[in-house]
């Protein structure tokens, strides 16, 4: 993208402002985990951290996410990744049951999508463990706790073309991208706070 994605804007529209405005839909409380929390001050029901392990990238980012909530599990995205489902969500919640793993992710034949999964905040200190003995990807991480993989054709029910699971990259993909209008010679902003 050429600068930090929290604060992509298109056409006037916030990218993290959708992506919030779709959350209070399903959540009381949001807690975004971010270099620069002051971006966040003037959002309703949305408490913004600082990784306490930087450099560590989205497994640090859970680790700070989960030390904050104050629930039982948490739902994990990313800040380009603007679609949303509440039933998926739903979906993901219900397949937690009497069980009650670690973690609840969605798989994709070899392929695993941590992001739009669930994660119980009690894996905090076992996180905290992995990172500190160095590891920093989120795969070899869901191998070390009791993870519940989602079937590929129920997660299908909810996005069968795996939509749910693509994140912005480029320019181009914002600009494709169906929340936002499009307007020739608009080019991608840098939102300041």
């Amino acid at each position: 993208m050429g600068f930090d994605k929290q604060r992509v804007e298109l056409n006037g529209t916030w990218l993290m402002g959708v992506i919030l405005e779709q959350l209070r839909t399903i959540f009381g409380e949001i807690v975004v985990v971010t270099t620069d929390p002051g971006l966040y001050r003037n959002e309703q029901a949305v408490v913004a951290v600082r990784d306490e392990i930087p450099g560590h990238g989205p497994l640090g980012g859970l680790h700070a996410g989960l030390k904050r909530i104050g629930c039982e599990y948490a739902y994990l995205i990313a800040c380009d990744m603007p679609n949303i489902d509440p039933a998926f969500v739903e979906f993901l919640y219900s397949q937690v049951g009497d069980g009650r793993p670690d973690a609840c992710v969605a798989r994709y034949g070899d392929w695993y999508e941590p992001f739009h999964a669930l994660y119980a905040a009690r894996i905090v200190d076992r996180l905290e463990a992995f990172l500190s003995g160095g590891g920093r990807k989120i795969i070899p991480f869901l191998s070390e706790i009791d993870c519940r993989y989602l079937d590929e054709d129920a997660v299908r029910r909810f996005t069968p073309d795996w939509s749910l699971f693509a994140n912005i990259n480029t320019r181009d993909d914002l600009a494709r991208h169906s929340l936002f209008a499009v307007q020739p010679g608009n080019p991608v902003a840098y939102r300041d706070e």
